[in-house]
C-alpha cells in the first residue's frame, strides 16, 4: 500500500513538473514572437538619488560629474542598440518612467536612437531590458522582463552576461550583438524562420 501510495504521489510530481515545463516553454515562446513583432524597451538610468544626495551634501561638481557619467553610458547603450541591433523595433525610456511603463503607459515616455519623445508608439507587444543584476543568477549582464519588470525565465534568453566564461568582460555593443542573436537564435528555433 505503501508503494502504491509514494508511487502515486512521484506519478503526481512528474505531472506537476511536466505541466511547468510546458507551461514555461510555451509563454518563452509567445514572449518571442511578441517581441519579434513589437518592440523592445530599453531602460536607461539616471543615478538621480545618487545625484541628488550630493547635492544635499553640497558637492555640485560631483553631482555634476555623475550626471555627466550617467549621461555618457546611456549615449554608449543607444548607441550599441543603434549600430547592432536588428530584431525588432526599440525605443528608450529613462528609470525615472519605470512605473509609467509597468503600467503601460509608453506614450509620451519612450525615446528613439535621437533621444528625440516618441508620441506615436502606443503599443501593447513589448518587453523591457536594462543592464543590472540578474535576480536569479545574481550575474551582471543585460536582463530582459516582461511589461510588470518581471524577469524572464529560460529558455527565453533573458541574460547576456557581462563576463563571457565568467572572464573576459564584453563591452555595451559585444553584449547587444550576442542578444541580437540569441534572439534570432530562439526565434528561429521556436518558429523555423
Amino acid at each position: 500500500m505503501k508503494r502504491n501510495k509514494a508511487s502515486f504521489f512521484m506519478f503526481l510530481l512528474f505531472i506537476s513538473v511536466s505541466s511547468f515545463a510546458q507551461s514555461t516553454r510555451e509563454t518563452a515562446q509567445s514572449q518571442i514572437v511578441e517581441l519579434k513583432t513589437g518592440v523592445l524597451l530599453v531602460r536607461l538610468k539616471t543615478s538621480e538619488n545618487y545625484i541628488n544626495t550630493l547635492l544635499r551634501q553640497g558637492d555640485k561638481k560631483g553631482a555634476e560629474e555623475a550626471r555627466l557619467q550617467q549621461e555618457k553610458e546611456n549615449k554608449e547603450i543607444v548607441a550599441a542598440f543603434r549600430d547592432n541591433f536588428t530584431f525588432c523595433k526599440v525605443y528608450f525610456f529613462y528609470s525615472r518612467y519605470s512605473d509609467k511603463i509597468k503600467a503601460g503607459k509608453v506614450k509620451g515616455y519612450i525615446m528613439n536612437a535621437n533621444f528625440e519623445k516618441d508620441t506615436l508608439y502606443n503599443g501593447t507587444d513589448y518587453l523591457i531590458g536594462d543592464f543590472g543584476e540578474s535576480e536569479t543568477t545574481k550575474l551582471q549582464g543585460f536582463i530582459m522582463k516582461n511589461k510588470n519588470s518581471e524577469q524572464l525565465k529560460s529558455p527565453f534568453p533573458f541574460l547576456i552576461k557581462l563576463n563571457r566564461n565568467g572572464v573576459i568582460e564584453r563591452s555595451k555593443p559585444e553584449i547587444v550583438q550576442a542578444l541580437n542573436k540569441e534572439l534570432f537564435s530562439f526565434y528561429t528555433h521556436v518558429t523555423g524562420k
